[in-house]
């Protein structure tokens, strides 16, 4: 049987231009119950992709609205109109765990510290997982970093690329990270609506990479200079306190160099993906040579930058 599709969003124009006249555009806002009600009307399934991702203290309250505030008026939304079945959209970057790799069970009893982003989603999962308690049938999907083409905002996963595309990203932190395609996320999320246990995590994550790594990927596919420097952490959390307290003062949102782009450079968050793998039947399918050089060649195309035109600079290693 074929579904119908209905979307919520707050631009209609673009939600058509992205999607065409095949699914059903309902104008509305996480922040706005009543268009909630109307969009959850008679709805099956529902699945909350709706996020704010942002770095600086800036975006603090925008984020809490967005990612906790907007999370419960959905849920409620979903309660009231008796949906069967809710995805959650969380972020692995929430988990943690020492000496091992991550597992979907390493849900922190606090939320982290450092990071507005991951508090705010720390709570709007825990506001997910009470409502499961309640009845709610709801499961948790929680995404890794996920990199492609089309990234318009962009993400900070995404301004990566394109500052190293601009020249912007001389050296490198010891960060460890996952990456997973936007192709394979989101049949990911397909495959926890479908196959997915209520009040149950699934990690849905592609390759474990450390950052020069990554970024040596997207220099050769952009064919331009890789960081050429391992930058000390207690550099980069210099540097990011005074971008925060020079924000607080400033007003200015820096959302390159403040306190959170320190803590992110400091994670290792590498994950084991074998339990999701098999309790979803689902693998990721895409390397992150090829969802990177997608990536880099769309970042290229709206800079301005042919990364086929340009002459190809060396990529010499970071140094370790």
């Amino acid at each position: 049987m074929n579904a119908r599709l209905r979307i919520l969003c707050r631009d209609p124009v673009k939600a058509r231009r992205l999607f065409g006249n095949e699914v059903e555009i309902v104008e509305g806002d996480l922040l706005n119950p009543a268009s909630l009600a109307a969009a959850c009307h008679g709805v099956q399934t529902v699945y909350n992709l709706a996020g704010s991702y942002e770095f600086g203290p800036a975006h603090r309250k925008e984020m809490w609205r967005v990612n906790v505030d907007g999370t419960e008026h959905l849920l409620a939304a979903c309660w009231r109109a008796r949906v069967e079945r809710v995805i959650h959209c969380s972020t692995a970057g929430i988990l943690s765990a020492s000496g091992r790799l991550i597992t979907a069970s390493d849900f922190p009893q606090r939320p982290p510290r450092g990071c507005h982003y991951k508090q705010s989603k720390w709570h709007g999962e825990t506001c997910a997982l009470h409502w499961a308690g309640r009845g709610l049938p709801v499961v948790i999907a929680s995404p890794t970093a996920p990199v492609g083409a089309e990234d318009e905002r962009p993400t900070p996963t995404g301004r990566m690329f394109l500052d190293l595309l601009r020249g912007r990203f001389p050296a490198c932190t010891h960060t460890g990270l996952n990456i997973i395609a936007v192709q394979d996320l989101a049949t990911a999320v397909l495959a926890v609506g479908r196959h997915g246990q209520i009040g149950q995590r699934y990690v849905l994550g592609g390759e474990n990479i450390w950052l020069r790594e990554l970024m040596a990927i997207a220099a050769q596919a952009g064919h331009c200079a890789a960081p050429r420097w391992r930058a000390p952490w207690g550099v980069v959390a210099l540097g990011g306190l005074a971008g925060e307290i020079w924000g607080r003062v400033s007003g200015a949102a820096d959302t390159r160099l403040c306190w959170e782009t320190a803590y992110f450079a400091r994670q290792r968050q590498f994950f084991d993906l074998k339990p999701t793998g098999t309790a979803l039947d689902w693998r990721a399918e895409i390397t992150t040579k090829k969802a990177v050089a997608e990536a880099i060649n769309w970042f290229a195309k709206i800079s301005g930058k042919n990364p086929a035109a340009q002459v190809a600079a060396p990529c010499p290693p970071v140094t370790s």
